[in-house]
């Protein structure tokens, strides 16, 4: 998800440090955040018009994502300028969008992935809302106190204003795909993000603050998401059919989101590799290894009432490897990287293969509709096509009162997020 970032700011990396939270108010439970396939009053969009890589335009899925809500919910677009704000208008009414439930939020703002700093609604028994105001520090990657992080921590606070919410602060730092809760008391966190976001915290210490900011008072602790979704610099990825070196194009660093989400109260659905894709390469293999982990956590875990949970698995997409030259963001970004973790060389100059963290998990749930991703296109292989069938399948089954509408998110996944990270829902 570093692609989410100005270009140089890669460069300071390895300045990275981190603050202990400083002391915390007494945990309660009087504010809760409401689980997202509750009802909504509205959807935030983040819209930038990016290309991370020449040729896969976001303006495509975002204005799919949009046009697919407009007509059941209302949609608050995110833009950060007038300018943009002139250019989604216009694309929108060229698409015959309905606009009576479109509104513009303009704020300064650099990335598409709203739900990690943008506003986190929170509600009270009366049904009084309140903004969750997390600290940022853009996906782990830079300190908390860079200039560019507080650009973006602040986001949510002026949201509060322009609403005239009330914002509830915690110097805890943790973004909105980092977190699934099903709104009755459970959360999922994983291990992995949470833990290099707050290296100073003990597990009390996150788990009394989350309760405090939302409500929460079960908590699951999942170990590692996917191999894609671990941090940028961390290693190179083998290539096609294992030969060669591949980049990741954007992570998250372990974001739950990505692997693993709340369906309903009582109901998961986690990613799977089976057996048989497990022994085509490391990545499969290690990939499976991780999530049958999650597996055995969540096959333990029980909900606020000591429940079982339910689970249901969908498959994780094939790895689907986009062409990167110099002059494009995401090589930009991988160009001025610090040297990987792993060793890896970057061959400067010369075009690389990167890897989009891709899932099937990061779709978005309104009133009537759920948003999901698809991969496949003319010239990809048959496997993409038939999981993407497989994942909408499954996706169907676990929402029988809802459409689901799969759209083409490539180009938003090459920045490190998805579908669910680029909205937020607002609870009714």
């Amino acid at each position: 998800m570093f692609a989410k970032l100005p270009v140089i700011c890669f460069a300071i990396v390895l300045t990275l440090c981190f603050q202990p939270c400083q002391a915390y108010a007494k945990a309660d439970t009087a504010w809760r955040f409401p689980g997202e396939f509750e009802r909504q009053e509205a959807v935030w969009v983040g819209w930038l018009s990016k290309e991370y890589v020449n040729n896969y335009n976001t303006d495509t899925p975002l204005l799919e994502i949009v046009k697919n809500l407009a007509p059941t919910i209302k949609v608050r677009v995110c833009v950060p300028n007038e300018t943009q704000k002139n250019h989604v208008r216009e694309l929108l009414k060229r698409a015959n969008v309905p606009m009576k439930r479109i509104s513009f939020y303009v704020v300064p703002f650099t990335s598409l992935y709203w739900r990690d700093f943008g506003p986190i609604f929170t509600k009270d028994k009366n049904g009084n809302k309140s903004i969750a105001d997390f600290n940022f520090n853009l996906w782990g990657y830079l300190p908390h106190t860079h200039p560019h992080a507080r650009m973006m921590e602040k986001i949510d606070r002026d949201a509060a204003k322009s609403m005239k919410l009330p914002s509830r602060m915690t110097r805890l730092i943790s973004e909105g795909g980092a977190r699934e809760l099903n709104g009755k008391g459970t959360i999922m966190l994983t291990e992995a993000c949470e833990f290099q976001r707050n290296p100073n915290l003990s597990k009390g210490n996150l788990e009394s603050e989350m309760t405090r900011m939302l409500g929460v008072t079960n908590f699951i602790w999942l170990k590692q998401g996917t191999v894609d979704d671990d941090p940028m610099n961390q290693s190179s990825l083998p290539g096609p059919e294992g030969e060669g070196r591949a980049y990741r194009s954007g992570s998250a660093n372990n974001h739950v989101d990505e692997f693993c989400r709340f369906v309903a109260p009582d109901t998961v659905l986690l990613a799977e590799v089976s057996e048989e894709e497990a022994a085509k390469g490391a990545v499969e293999k290690e990939n499976r290894r991780r999530m049958e982990q999650n597996y055995a956590i969540l096959k333990k875990a029980k909900d606020q009432d000591g429940k079982p949970l339910k689970i249901i698995r969908i498959p994780i997409p094939d790895p689907i490897y986009v062409e990167a030259r110099p002059g494009d963001e995401a090589y930009a970004v991988q160009e001025a990287a610090p040297n990987y973790q792993d060793g890896t060389f970057f061959p400067h100059g010369s075009p690389v293969l990167l890897v989009p963290a891709l899932s099937y998990c990061n779709f978005l749930i309104s009133n009537d509709v759920v948003i999901a991703q698809k991969y496949w296109e003319k010239g990809m292989s048959e496997s993409i096509r038939q999981k993407d069938k497989t994942a909408l399948e499954v996706l169907k089954q676990a929402f029988p009162n809802r459409k689901v509408i799969a759209v083409h998110s490539l180009p938003i996944n090459l920045g490190g997020g998805g579908i669910h990270c680029s909205t937020q829902q607002q609870p009714q």
